[in-house]
């Protein structure tokens, strides 16, 4: 008789807690789980084809913008020279020209875009030298240095005259991509690396290089594969074909309106100059005066309404480079400094500007004027 601290036991069952029968004497075995079958896409006779074939499409495809954008070039990187590139190539043009020259050009014209104005025929008759125009497109000193020693060692025992017009921040050390592939330019740069190399692969399979490279062939398919801007002998730039140039604004007051009221808005305050980023001009003005040569360094203008908010400002920029270039001559560089900024100065005019940076041919022109006149005697 079961009483309430009576407990009755209890019987495992025959195969075990898990149900299972054990193979000797009615022992418990361990749980077992029936191992997981492979996976059926794994094991697919179908499934590694498929995963080669996509590998394949996919370098194939990569190689087939790879090879178009090379053929195409619109970066002017690669040098096929099929079709006109995306971006001027004007350095690669201009080092063609001095090397066709027949004679040493008396006079150098340097710069950005904003020397391309400079007319190598007027310069002649204000100075009664042959010049050549060697501005190109976002210049910087490192362009400056190449086309400085390229003509040298072009026409080794001639000596020449420099007109090398700088922004306010005295012209950079950055080193354009065209001008590095460039192997007559690529000897002179310590980032020098000749044509188009595995350093470029990458930017010639980007989304910008591909729709770069669209553009270019819709522009030959739908108008002309001939290039809009073109080059005289002189480097200068054939007036019918000014009005192809990407400054051109159609509303230049507008524009500089927008310009000033970002000065404005943001004012620089703190421009002093890194030494670092001077270094090509250094050697290119290092360069000049070894030969003898006393270069004309002219600060280019800027329209009268942003100059006036960045002197409105202290303009530091200016300052700091005024006293950089006066430290340039305690160290014993030899060069003539023409402030054109200003274009009062010059009896420049605003309506004569193609946007608030760039002047047009008639004030370069009246600014050449200026600047020969106040060159020291270093352009007679």
């Amino acid at each position: 008789m079961s009483g309430l601290g009576t407990h009755r036991r209890v019987r495992a069952p025959p195969g075990g807690l898990d149900g299972n029968r054990s193979g000797r004497g009615g022992r418990l075995s361990p749980a077992r789980t029936p191992a997981d079958p492979p996976s059926a896409a794994l094991t697919a006779p179908g499934a590694w084809s498929f995963v080669v074939a996509t590998l394949v499409s996919c370098f194939g495809l990569l190689a087939a913008v790879l090879a178009l954008n090379i053929v195409v070039d619109p970066f002017a990187i690669a040098g096929t020279g099929i079709a006109p590139t995306a971006v001027e190539n004007d350095r690669a043009i201009k080092l063609a020209l001095i090397e066709e020259l027949p004679s040493s050009p008396e006079i150098l014209v340097l710069g950005s875009s904003r020397a391309r104005q400079a007319e190598p025929a007027f310069i002649h008759e204000l100075t009664g030298h042959s010049s050549f125009n060697a501005g190109v497109t976002s210049g910087t000193a490192a362009d400056a240095w190449v086309f400085t020693r390229y003509a040298a060692d072009r026409f080794p025992d001639a000596k020449r005259r420099y007109i090398w017009f700088v922004d306010v921040g005295i012209a950079g050390n950055g080193v354009n991509p065209q001008l590095a592939a460039d192997p007559r330019a690529s000897s002179y740069l310590d980032e020098g690396r000749g044509r188009f190399g595995l350093n470029d692969v990458g930017t010639y399979l980007s989304p910008d290089a591909t729709r770069a490279s669209i553009r270019v062939l819709r522009t030959c398919v739908l108008e002309s594969c001939a290039a809009r801007v073109t080059y005289l002998p002189d480097g200068s730039i054939p007036r019918p074909r000014l009005r192809y140039l990407p400054e051109q604004e159609e509303n230049v007051r507008a524009a500089a309106a927008t310009l000033a009221a970002n000065v404005r808005a943001d004012p620089l305050t703190d421009a002093s100059v890194n030494p670092a980023r001077h270094t090509y001009f250094e050697r290119t003005l290092a360069f000049m005066n070894s030969r003898g040569e006393r270069p004309v360094i002219v600060l280019n203008p800027i329209y009268p309404t942003v100059l006036a908010e960045l002197e409105r400002h202290g303009f530091p920029a200016l300052a700091d480079s005024k006293a950089y270039l006066h430290s340039l001559r305690r160290r014993g560089f030899d060069f003539v400094l023409v402030n054109c900024q200003d274009i009062r100065v010059w009896s420049g005019r605003p309506e004569d500007f193609s946007n608030p940076t760039h002047v047009n041919r008639k004030n370069m022109r009246r600014m050449l004027e200026y600047v020969v006149a106040h060159s020291e005697e270093a352009l007679s």
